[in-house]
């Protein structure tokens, strides 16, 4: 792909960019911006001033002789480092950087771009340039006074480069690293120099420790966004140092960190918000991943200490049951989001207690928490007017569970019933009946829905933009015809292949993309 990239001529509207017609023409504007790859993009972005294409380090010299006051740039492909050297030559207003895959460039090509702009640079990202290394970094120490964002992954940095970028980027506000060989120097710099760090995302550290986050702590009182990935030898410790010292902490996640322990978030509900009122802001959004070791008595603190939690999410954390859920529901009554995932021992008794004290509730998930049933939905449903819910995998759930929540929340959006085989037509046809702001259902998985249920569904449901409807049994290219026919804004339409006939095809026209599997 990245050789492809490489031999592929200029594109025809970057061409026209080089012209000095129209040149001047894009050098008037302060906001342009250019995005490059040779793959397509997951989220393809909506703002009309980008350009998507691959190019040349001639095509990109191209680019920086005719478009001198770029501002934003991204590269996703294979460019050498005579493209580089030519943006810095001829961009010296590029405040927004990021680099990603874009193996043909060396330490060269960056540094010499970081001393033409380096001045003007607020924002870099550097992910997968596999021939980077530390010198890269000295040079954004050296000339990025101004940086505030700084993405950085590489297997090649080590202590020197981020210590370098603590102290000569100590506007910095967002940092998120992602350095294999660095260690405990690397963020014990980061907590000297960068007093202005708001946010702090550290993923797939083996060689740092609790005196790294100690070092954070102490230095960075403005703290407000902790993420912690794979962070193996952190321990309770860590989110202690945090706690007493972050008082602006706000968002908190972690992920696979398998020493920390139920102590960990004590230590939040409990020291976090030893304050004032007028002082405390609280924590907002909880999130843990993978986290085997917590259990039920944390969340009775966190309950009791962070009365402004608005956003809690659970994966894979196998020792919290209802009584942990209990404790957030009756403590943080302004909860708006709930996303559980995998919670073995999580029942019915949660969403109870959810629906009586959380009126805030509007999104709920509940991958594969197969103890929740019909009551617990019933609940929800009454005491929350939810506009997405993912009940993906629960396998208690009926018809009457469903028809709970469409008659109880006409203000769905989003709704994820698969996996579930008990559901049939008619909750279907409540559906179709109830939540008539629906735009987007997934219903994989579900062996009882017929061609029958989902017209009922699309005949009240006329907004639907995205449906997935894959090994369905019953379900014929009769139901995936009505689909495409009843839905004016559909736009997404997951389906087995062999039920998208040629004549529906036609229908749909060019705004309609199927994703068919083979089977």
């Amino acid at each position: 792909m990245a050789a492809a990239a490489a031999a592929a001529p200029p594109m025809p509207h970057l061409d026209r960019a080089a012209s000095p017609g129209r040149r001047r023409r894009m050098s008037r504007s302060s906001n342009f911006s250019v995005h490059m790859s040779p793959f397509p993009l997951d989220q393809p972005g909506s703002d009309n001033e980008t350009e998507r294409t691959c190019l040349t380090d001639v095509g990109l010299a191209n680019l920086a002789r005719g478009c001198r006051r770029l501002e934003k740039l991204s590269l996703a492909c294979y460019i050498g480092d005579p493209g580089l050297i030519a943006i810095g030559e001829g961009c010296k207003l590029l405040s927004n950087l990021n680099l990603r895959f874009v193996e043909g460039t060396t330490d060269e090509g960056l540094i010499a771009l970081l001393k033409n702009c380096g001045q003007s640079l607020v924002s870099l990202g550097v992910a997968t340039c596999a021939w980077m290394t530390d010198a890269s970094l000295h040079a954004v120490g050296s000339h990025c006074p101004n940086l505030e964002i700084l993405s950085l992954e590489s297997d090649h940095t080590k202590n020197e480069g981020v210590i370098s970028v603590a102290k000569g980027c100590r506007l910095l506000k967002t940092l998120k690293l992602q350095c294999i060989g660095a260690g405990d120097e690397a963020l014990e710099a980061i907590g000297s120099y960068c007093s202005f760090l708001e946010s702090l995302s550290l993923n797939n550290f083996e060689r740092f420790t609790d005196r790294s986050l100690s070092s954070i702590a102490n230095g960075c009182k403005h703290l407000t966004d902790l993420i912690l990935n794979d962070c193996h030898l952190l321990t309770d410790r860590s989110l202690e140092f945090v706690a007493r010292s972050c008082k602006k902490l706000a968002r908190l996640k972690i992920n696979g960190c398998q020493n920390m322990e139920t102590a960990a978030l004590e230590h939040i509900g409990l020291t976090v918000y030893d304050l004032p009122s007028c002082e405390s802001s609280g924590l907002l959004e909880l999130s843990l991943i993978y986290c085997p070791r917590i259990r039920d008595s944390a969340f009775m603190e966190v309950g009791r200490g962070c009365s402004l939690l608005r956003s809690l999410h659970l994966v894979d954390c196998s020792r919290i049951s209802d009584d942990a859920l209990c404790y957030i529901a009756q403590g943080c009554k302004n909860l708006t989001e709930l996303s559980i995932r995998r919670g073995y021992e999580i029942g019915d008794k949660a969403l109870i207690s959810f629906a009586e004290n959380c009126k805030s509730l509007r999104e709920i998930t509940l991958q594969f928490c197969e103890r929740v049933s019909d009551a617990g939905l019933a609940a929800i449903a009454e005491g929350c007017p939810l506009r997405k819910l993912n009940l993906c995998g629960c396998q208690l759930i009926t018809d009457n569970g469903l028809t709970a929540i469409a008659r109880g929340c006409p203000d769905l959006v989003f709704l994820d019933i698969s996996v579930l085989r008990l559901i049939g037509d008619m909750a279907l046809a409540e559906i179709g009946e109830g939540c008539l702001q629906l735009k987007d259902i997934a219903l994989s998985h579900c062996p009882e829905v017929t061609d029958v249920g989902l017209g009922h569904l699309v005949r009240g449901c006329l907004l639907l933009q995205s449906c997935q409807i894959v090994y369905c049994r019953r379900v014929s290219s009769t139901g995936v015809a009505t689909i495409v026919s009843s839905c004016p804004k559909l736009k997404r339409l997951l389906v087995e292949e062999w039920k998208v006939s040629e004549r529906t095809r036609r229908r749909a026209g060019p705004v309609l993309s199927f994703l068919c599997t083979g089977l």
